[in-house]
């Protein structure tokens, strides 16, 4: 095995071994970290993001990591800008397709509803859910035609379960769901792959930006919950995809809180309840 933060399995290597697999948000937290396992699997890797001197950046850090012949090919474009997100499509070389897509670009900002202004709803829409769908629609013709290839989403937990103050956000990753749950029905026959993944919070800059602006009834849901490495995320998405699962819950209290959830929906409530009355008379 190969380690490079987290240890590559051989069934991942030898799903990812050569395939031609696009990153969105490939420049930092899960998609920086899916892109370095890869790395290790020699798959040829387009990153995806807006910031071009970053990607610039995780371009030589990739290369430096390990030899090989695999090419790493990065595309600066806003994924909420959909006819710049369709003409850097159309620049990739038409006769080496896109194997696998991996859509993790995402955006969150929480808050109390009445506070969100609209703008944020549409932001989060844009890029967490319309940015998804019309990257697939663009990809996926060419899966389909070749009979085979593998479209994952990077939803979150808050795409399983909604809680206080993600009114915005859990409604982008809950339309992932959805449109992941249709979307698997209709390819597989064609042969086509589809995996979504559900990370509670996870150690990245997204997370470490929202922190400042948590109502204290958010904190409060969330506890002593442990909080995911992003390697640990990445591995559990690739692991999850190389065994064609669908739903993929990494996390072991991420899973109970699943299984709770669909169990147990009035019992959880409850206690999301309680915690927020329990943070609102801590300001009282």
């Amino acid at each position: 095995m190969i380690s490079m933060g987290a240890e590559v399995s051989r069934k991942v290597l030898d799903y990812f071994r050569g395939k031609r697999v696009l990153i969105t948000g490939g420049s930092s937290g899960i998609g920086l970290s899916t892109a370095r396992q890869l790395r290790a699997c020699g798959s040829h890797l387009i990153l995806l993001a807006r910031d071009a001197k970053k990607l610039d950046e995780v371009k030589a850090e990739l290369q430096g990591l390990i030899r090989s012949e695999a090419a790493i090919q990065t595309l600066s474009v806003d994924l909420s800008d959909l006819d710049a997100v369709e003409a850097a499509v159309k620049d990739l070389p038409p006769d080496k397709g896109v194997d696998v897509l991996i859509n993790n670009a995402g955006v969150v900002m929480p808050g109390h509803f009445l506070d969100l202004p609209q703008a944020q709803f549409d932001e989060m829409m844009r890029i967490n859910f319309m940015g998804s769908v019309h990257l697939t629609r663009l990809l996926l013709p060419a899966m389909l035609e070749r009979r085979g290839g593998h479209v994952a989403f990077v939803s979150s937990l808050g795409g399983l379960v909604g809680i206080f103050g993600y009114t915005a956000y859990a409604a982008s990753k809950f339309a992932i769901r959805g449109f992941a749950e249709a979307l698997r029905c209709e390819v597989k026959p064609q042969g086509i792959r589809v995996s979504v993944i559900y990370p509670p919070d996870t150690d990245t800059p997204q997370h470490a930006f929202e922190q400042q602006y948590l109502p204290d009834e958010t904190r409060a849901i969330a506890g002593n919950a442990r909080c995911l490495s992003a390697d640990e995320v990445a591995t559990a998405l690739l692991k999850g995809m190389a065994a064609d699962s669908f739903q993929i819950v990494p996390g072991f209290s991420s899973r109970l809180a699943d299984v709770a959830y669909r169990l147990f929906p009035g019992m959880v409530r409850s206690i999301f309840d309680g915690d927020v009355r329990k943070a609102a008379s801590k300001r009282s």
